[in-house]
């Protein structure tokens, strides 16, 4: 069943766990993406960038991206969504590829056809349907949609329930019907609540149709038909320029849109559920059932082309999109193989495939049957000999979208609709627009992927032009002459990798904000009239390697607010430093330098792959008060400038690859994202306090090996570094034993290993350290095999509790699943927790260390750990002491707790705010105070309840109540009393049943997905 909330419950699963895999993708609406003529490709390339952390543009075909996939998913721990699947083939593509992914990786599907699982495939998966909601769930749902509120108001309760009922619980319908009926008068609402009683309850189409005719007027409802058919998932902006182009009052009524929930808007992009979009097209269908050429709008391509081939389009078309690629079709004859007759079959096949790989769906391995290899497009022939008579459109006279991707037209251009307001024609043959081509109605020009050579001869007047997209057209040389396009407001030539010349006219366009050159290699200059583009507020001239430094004047961009200029070569730091001295030097000269600085207004910066060093970076970046977003990545930096903290804007910070950045200075206070990912460099990280105290900061630095301080959160360095007073916290740990042993450690920031001396690790006022061994010290008051321990602290005169000390001796695990994975070295399965629970006082700490020591092949491994807990730990206290979450790699073999206490009384006058202060240093630990009540208000997950783990807390803030909340729901298991299934946890286990995915939260968020769906999302 559709709306029933499969795809917000997948979305949530998904947010609530990705951060605890090594690489994560959600693919939306696969069903609608395969629709698509290169759909498979797309979601193959979304799948690649997500998992691998980087943008992969290119897949040459099918075959190359799923060796690809392979090769990205076996190595590393992934969870893959994969929304609305509804047909056998693309499930068992699924299922077939479910053996490439690393062990402990997750698949969530969802589908509306539970029936595509076999009975052997639902004894592997674990299913679970989505129940619609109760009567109380649906009033309250409906009821905030309508009145914002919980209830109705007393004199629409009766009709409430009513319109309630009919919608069957399905939270979509109560949505959309809730938002159109909320402001309406009882009289409509009564209107209303007659037609639905009139519809069946399966007919859920019709019933969302009452939203749609609660519109206020047509222009809102031809503005919806018009998204549904042309404009679902494009860019909003976009749309509602050629939308306002068309006469509509878009602004305001996308709004109504979204308000009615007919709507939304998701990173600006104009998203309709699925069932609402059939329910619009089904509108469209029904204004002429069996002649699709007197229908309003001609979204199948399949009609499109009837329409054009046979010349039966009339007045009322006002849309029509045609993809011949998405017409060809490839049928195939089955052979027999294994014995089964894979039989005869019809079925889509883009235009780029090379090869088909067979499955048996029947087979309860689907082993391959065979691949045939498509040497040669079967269609490539005959299509390429399609061609439509243009006098075909002459009927039209409403047109006002027309979509194309590879049609040929023969004729006289005269006939072309001349009300057009988007022509999108893509793989567009001539060389030149012929002077007949009717242009001048035109908003929006989209001509990628064509053959052009120039745009047009001479000069068009084009006055209510303002999108002019290019892009990836190859042969392209020179751009149109811009002085007939005066509201031209965005300019597209992405990777017109022949451009050599921007027309100097470019200057006069006044409008213009966006002018996108990427990968322009050709081009060497820019046309001196560039620097009057007052207007302009994006410039995108990454990739363009051509171009000269000396053309590049931003001096009079007094709008611009973002530039990317990747990968342009500074072949030496003067070249950078001149360049930028001389926009300086214009502003400053200006009399209204105030006005016009580049500081005032860039928001957005990107150097990536510049080859900036030190001394280049120290002059860009000076005087760029408004920046936002900067992004160094890939450049030779080896420290940032001081006066990078002058950036008091700045949110997000991208250093990705910098080989050489050895340490970062004070950062801006409003940091949001700071990205060090592969910095191999990197050792500390400064001036992470007062970030941590103010919002929640992402912190990216996977591969960054050599990371070994962030002040404030942790700090290692060789034990023997550490003040003497306080490695004899660990009750006078013999230094001369371990001196030379080498402890391999893997850090759960950067999720790498390396090998130490024995190291010291400081961090949320614990100290701790690993090092070789085989048993708990002998000082050590209680010893166990088990994971809990429980401690009863008694009354001692003259006595001063200083701390608890925590000793766990373990090993390498020998299950069969742990195996497989240190063979590929898997770090993110080096993982426990331990647990306190002062039962006493009803306070539970977790605590997960920033660093794990790995053990040596047949080798034990110690670790030692001191905490101080101040007033958490007194006298007659009971505390319960358990290591939980071990993961299999582990196996515990001994586990020890003892009390440190003094008879010296230690001094109390520090207040909490000097107590904060010195928190952030390892010096503070002497002080005797509870170092770690500083950091508990930032880890607290609910009253009493907290968390020290660095890496869940970069994406979960614990001040604020929503994030924190959903922080609560993964660790729920963990927080929970110990149970006698935990005993387990760590143990010998030849089986493979997995422990301890079934019994702790990293896992269970998926694994369980039924008893997650318990809480109020």
């Amino acid at each position: 069943m559709g709306g029933i909330g499969k795809t917000t419950i997948a979305k949530t699963a998904y947010n609530l766990n990705f951060d605890r895999f090594e690489g994560s993708s959600f693919l939306a609406d696969v069903r609608k993406v395969l629709e698509k003529y290169d759909g498979l490709a797309r979601l193959q390339r979304q799948l690649l960038s997500n998992i691998l952390g980087k943008n992969v543009e290119k897949i040459y075909n099918v075959n190359e991206g799923s060796i690809k996939i392979q090769e990205a998913i076996s190595c590393k721990r992934a969870l893959l969504v994969l929304d609305d699947i509804d047909n056998i083939d693309q499930l068992n593509a699924v299922l077939g590829m479910r053996d490439w992914f690393y062990p402990g990786s997750k698949i969530i599907i969802t589908t509306r056809n539970g029936h595509l699982f076999s009975s052997t495939e639902a004894c592997r998966c674990r299913m679970y349907k989505l129940k619609t909601l109760d009567a109380k769930e649906s009033l309250q749902l409906f009821s905030w949609h309508a009145f914002g509120d919980e209830s109705p108001p007393l004199e629409y309760m009766d009709l409430t329930i009513d319109v309630v009922h009919h919608c069957k619980g399905i939270p979509l319908a109560l949505k959309v019907l809730g938002s159109s009926l909320g402001d309406l008068s009882i009289e409509v609402w009564e209107s209303a609540l007659r037609k639905l009683k009139a519809i069946p309850d399966s007919k859920i189409l019709e019933k969302l149709r009452i939203s749609y005719e609660c519109l206020p007027d047509d222009n809102v409802q031809n503005l919806f038909l018009d998204i549904v058919c042309f404009f679902a998932g494009k860019d909003k902006d976009y749309a509602v320029t050629i939308l306002d182009g068309c006469g509509f009052f878009s602004v305001v009524g996308v709004q109504i849109l979204v308000d009615r929930c007919l709507l939304a808007i998701d990173h600006n992009k104009l998203m309709v559920h699925q069932l609402l979009q059939d329910m619009g097209r089904e509108i469209i269908r029904e204004e002429s059932p069996w002649e699709p050429g007197k229908q309003s709008r001609i979204w199948k391509h399949k009609d499109a082309f009837n329409i054009l081939q046979g010349k039966t389009g009339t007045e009322r078309i006002q849309g029509l999109v045609l993809d011949i690629r998405m017409l060809k079709e490839v049928e195939y004859v089955g052979q027999k193989l294994n014995g089964n007759d894979v039989g005869h079959r019809q079925f889509e096949c883009p235009a780029d495939v090379r090869s088909l790989r067979m499955t048996d769906a029947n087979s309860q391995g689907r082993q391959n049957l065979t691949v045939l290899e498509l040497f040669k497009n079967v269609f490539s022939e005959t299509s390429n000999g399609i061609q439509f008579e243009i006098d075909t459109f002459s009927r039209m006279k409403k047109l006002r979208i027309l979509q194309l991707t590879e049609a040929k037209f023969t004729g006289s251009y005269q006939w072309f609709p001349k009300s057009l307001k988007l022509l999108h024609w893509r793989g567009f043959l001539m060389k030149s627009i012929p002077k007949d081509f009717p242009l001048e109605s035109l908003v929006a020009l989209d001509m990628r992927r064509s053959r052009l050579q120039q745009a047009w001869e001479g000069t068009r007047m084009l006055k209510l032009l303002k999108i002019l997209n290019l892009s990836h057209s190859h042969f392209l040389r020179r751009t149109p002459d811009f002085s007939g396009l005066p509201n031209l407001e965005k300019v597209i030539l992405k990777d017109c990798v022949r451009l050599f010349h921007i027309h100097e006219s470019i200057g006069d366009l006044e409008e213009l904000v966006l002018l996108n050159l990427r990968n322009c290699k050709s081009l060497s200059n820019l046309p001196r009239s560039f620097c009057k583009l007052k207007s302009l507020e994006t410039l995108i001239i990454s990739g363009c390697s051509g171009l000269a430094l000396s053309t590049i004047d931003l001096g009079n961009l007094e709008s611009l607010k973002t530039l990317h200029a990747d990968e342009i070569n500074y072949d030496h730091e003067k070249s950078w430093v001149a360049l930028w001295q001389s926009w300086s030097s214009k502003l400053r000269k200006s009399p209204d330098y105030d006005n016009l600085s580049l500081s005032s207004s860039l928001v957005s910066l990107s150097l990536a792959r510049c080859k900036l060093t030190d001394d280049a970076l120290s002059l860009g970046v000076n005087n760029l008060f408004s920046l936002r977003h900067l992004n160094l990545s890939g450049n030779l930096i080896s420290n940032l400038p001081q006066s990078i903290t002058n950036l008091s804007m700045l949110q997000d910070l991208w250093l990705d690859a910098c080989p050489n950045l050895q340490s970062l200075p004070n950062l801006p206070s409003r940091l949001i994202k700071l990205k060090a990912t592969e910095c191999t460099s990197l050792e500390r990280v400064t001036n992470m306090p007062s970030l941590l105290e103010t919002h929640t900061l992402f912190l990216d630095v996977r591969g960054s090996e050599q990371l070994t301080e962030i002040p404030g959160l942790f700090k290692l360095d060789p034990v023997r570094y550490f003040e003497e007073e306080m490695v004899n916290t660990l009750n006078h740990l013999n230094l001369d034993d371990i001196q030379n042993a080498e402890v391999e450690l893997f850090n759960r920031l950067t999720n790498t290993k390396k090998k130490y001396s024995v190291q010291g690790l400081y961090e949320f006022g614990i100290f701790s350290t690993y090092f070789p061994g085989s048993e708990i010290p002998n000082w050590f008051s209680m010893k166990g095999e088990e994971s809990l321990l429980t401690l009863k602290v008694d009354s001692l005169t003259n006595t001063k509790i200083i701390g608890l000390n925590i000793c766990i001796v373990y090993s390498r695990s020998n299950h069969q699943k742990s195996r497989c994975w240190e063979e590929n070295q898997l770090g993110n399965w080096y993982s426990f927790f331990i647990k306190l629970n002062n039962l006493s006082k009803g306070v539970k700490w977790i605590y997960a260390p920033t660093f794990i020591g790995i053990p040596g092949p047949n080798e034990n491994l110690t670790f030692l750990c001191h905490w101080k807990l101040g007033k958490y730990l007194e006298a007659g206290d009971e505390i319960n002491v358990s290591i939980i979450g071990w993961s299999h790699t582990f196996q515990m073999k001994d586990f020890g707790v003892s009390l440190e206490c003094d008879t010296v009384e230690t001094d109390l006058s520090v207040t909490p705010n000097e107590l904060a202060i010195k928190s952030s240093d390892p010096s503070a630990y002497l002080s005797g105070q509870c170092v770690m009540e500083s950091y508990m208000p930032v880890y607290q997950l609910a009253w009493n309840h907290y968390c020290f783990s660095h890496p869940d807390y970069f994406l979960f803030n614990g001040h604020q109540r929503k994030q924190a909340s959903m922080r609560l729901i993964l660790y729920q298991k963990l927080f929970e009393d110990f149970v006698q299934s935990s005993i387990d946890a760590g143990t010998e286990d030849d089986s493979d049943i997995d422990i301890y995915h079934e019994k702790y939260a990293e896992e269970a968020a998926l694994a369980e997905l039924e008893d997650d769906m318990e809480w109020p999302w």
